[in-house]
């Protein structure tokens, strides 16, 4: 599959232990429904098959206020004309409000990626339609071996989640950090995925297409 993230910033609530946006005082440009206008032609053009949405805030951040741009962007992804054909194309959500935190319509994404930062959140995750779950977490200095471990065999235990995926923080330098590294790599595609912090996709946020995350800085004016 070939991935283009849509970068949203619908605002966030701010509550994450970290923050990469604020930490690395990252200002992404404010999300308008007039910057999906060139969604389609960016798809033609990078020939991405899958739209993972993320953001410099939670994309699902009031989300009730958003829901004419959710509207627009799945209209886009479900008739998308690539190649004199009609396609659709696959999204993947995600996001730190927790299913029943908020009333997204999750049965209309691929993958839905919960933002955990705790073991307790992942009892609130559940599968809506045919989605595919994962929860991820961010592991920071005071991770043990055996809070890995817990949260693995939770997950392997759950029918409600599909996956599971560790990755760095990163630091207020723009570093990632390395906490627990071999052990996360042993696990690797085991109990788990473990994710070295990298640019892999292709980057969109408001009409703008980049190979790189920070590249949609923005200064505050």
């Amino acid at each position: 599959m070939n991935y283009i993230s849509i970068i949203t910033n619908f605002g966030c609530h701010y509550k994450c232990p970290y923050c990469i946006v604020k930490k690395n005082n990252l200002h992404i440009p404010r999300t308008t429904l007039a910057g999906l206008d060139s969604l389609e032609k960016a798809l033609k053009e990078t020939r991405c098959n899958i739209i993972s949405i993320s953001g410099g805030g939670d994309p699902l951040y009031e989300y009730e206020k958003h829901v004419d741009w959710y509207r627009k962007l799945f209209g886009i992804v479900r008739k998308c004309h690539i190649n004199g054909s009609i396609c659709s194309v696959l999204v993947e959500m995600h996001t730190s409000y927790m299913t029943d935190e908020t009333s997204f319509p999750f049965y209309d994404c691929f993958r839905v990626v919960y933002h955990a930062n705790s073991i307790d959140q992942l009892s609130h995750i559940r599968r809506i339609g045919d989605e595919i779950t994962r929860a991820v977490f961010v592991v920071t200095a005071d991770y043990t071996i055996a809070d890995i471990m817990d949260i693995a065999l939770f997950v392997k235990n759950s029918s409600e989640i599909d996956e599971l995926s560790f990755r760095q923080l990163v630091d207020d330098k723009y570093t990632e950090q390395h906490y627990l590294e071999d052990y996360l790599r042993m696990g690797h595609k085991k109990l788990w995925w473990y994710i070295e912090q990298n640019d892999y996709n292709l980057y969109y946020a408001e009409n703008e297409v980049s190979g790189r995350y920070r590249d949609f800085e923005k200064e505050e004016s």
